[in-house]
C-alpha cells in the first residue's frame, strides 16, 4: 500500500515537472512570437529561460528513475 501511495506522489510529481517544462516552451515560444510581430526579435530571445528548462529537465529524469527502481523492486 505504502509503495502505491509513494508511485502515486511520484506520478503527480513527474506530471506537475512536464507541465512545467511544456510552460516554459510555450513563453518562451510566446515571447519569441510576439517580438517578431513587432520586430524586435533578436538571437537569443528567450535564452535566459535555458537554464531553467535544463534545470527541470534534470528534475524530471530523477524522478522517472526514482519510479523506474520503485517498479523494478516490486
Amino acid at each position: 500500500m505504502a509503495v502505491n501511495l509513494e508511485l502515486d506522489g511520484l506520478n503527480e510529481l513527474l506530471a506537475a515537472l512536464l507541465e512545467e517544462r511544456q510552460t516554459i516552451v510555450a513563453s518562451v515560444r510566446t515571447l519569441r512570437d510576439s517580438r517578431r510581430q513587432k520586430g524586435t526579435f533578436v538571437l537569443g530571445d528567450g535564452a535566459a529561460a535555458g537554464p531553467r528548462l535544463v534545470a527541470v529537465q534534470r528534475q524530471i529524469d530523477v524522478v522517472e528513475s526514482i519510479i523506474a527502481a520503485i517498479i523494478n523492486s516490486n
